[in-house]
């Protein structure tokens, strides 16, 4: 074996060691919630071989709480602050590129300072102004935040992929007629297409799984997204955990379907 087959033979241990160290709790997720309900962990060690895997767990879990409901609460909020935070970030960013240097750099000087406000802060702010809206105990105040491109974070990854586009390339499409809403949906955009791939993976993440504001906006079992969802399981019986796994299960693979997706579709 020369140098470069080693090099490249340790390189490839190291990189399939570190992806099943982070891999190996979804991968657990995704067994125990196979995992028969009536089976110890002291059964299981003595033979291994007599797991009968069972998909029971995931009908217990939807008995328990009303699973469908709760997904059908989280698919609405993403399908409305998705791509409504995508809008707005580059809406944002795309403005931002074109102000003068000293405005821009107080608005990126901003967009940080916002990126680091403690999440505290913001919901002591927020929440008055959705009691006076009206908007408690509604999807409302889980899509709010979308209004403002969902987080600092979408806007500074706009802006820095927009930013890199040529001078020239805009002044072409305004010498040929394009408006500003027209350069930034036919030139800016599919120019950062990787950046909205990106954004779309991230944005869809921090909506779906979001579960503090739920829990602070929303009163009735109706309303409920499926983070909370999987929180009433663990109150309802803690002891069956290959449930609560289930439940997890539920929660996890549809945003780790998206992201492979988003991953494939960077590589093509």
């Amino acid at each position: 074996m020369n140098g470069s087959t080693w090099q490249q033979t340790v390189r490839f241990v190291l990189y399939s060691v570190t992806a099943l160290l982070f891999l190996a709790p979804a991968i657990w997720l995704l067994l125990g919630s196979f995992w028969p309900a009536d089976t110890s962990v002291v059964e299981l060690a003595r033979n291994p071989l007599a797991l009968q895997p069972t998909v029971e767990n995931y009908g217990v879990a939807a008995t328990l709480v009303p699973m469908a409901r709760f997904a059908f609460n989280s698919l609405r909020v993403v399908m409305i602050a998705v791509p409504l935070s995508l809008l707005v970030a580059s809406w944002a960013a795309f403005a931002m590129t074109q102000m003068p240097a000293q405005a821009r750099a107080i608005m990126l000087r901003l967009s940080i300072a916002a990126l680091l406000a403690p999440p505290t802060a913001l919901w002591l702010a927020r929440f008055p102004i959705f009691r006076a809206l009206g908007w408690i105990d509604t999807p409302l105040p889980l899509i709010a935040p979308a209004l403002l491109g969902g987080s600092p974070l979408f806007v500074l990854l706009f802006y820095w992929s927009f930013q890199r586009l040529s001078a020239d390339l805009l002044d072409a499409a305004r010498m040929d007629g394009a408006g500003i809403w027209r350069t930034w949906w036919s030139v800016v955009l599919p120019s950062a297409s990787g950046t909205v791939i990106g954004v779309t993976v991230l944005s869809t993440v921090l909506f779906w799984s979001n579960f503090t504001d739920p829990l602070l906006y929303l009163r009735s079992q109706d309303q409920f997204t499926l983070p909370v969802g999987v929180r009433l399981l663990a109150q309802l019986d803690p002891t069956q955990w290959p449930v609560l796994l289930a439940g997890g299960v539920l929660l996890t693979a549809p945003v780790l379907i998206l992201a492979g997706l988003g991953l494939k579709r960077l590589r093509d």
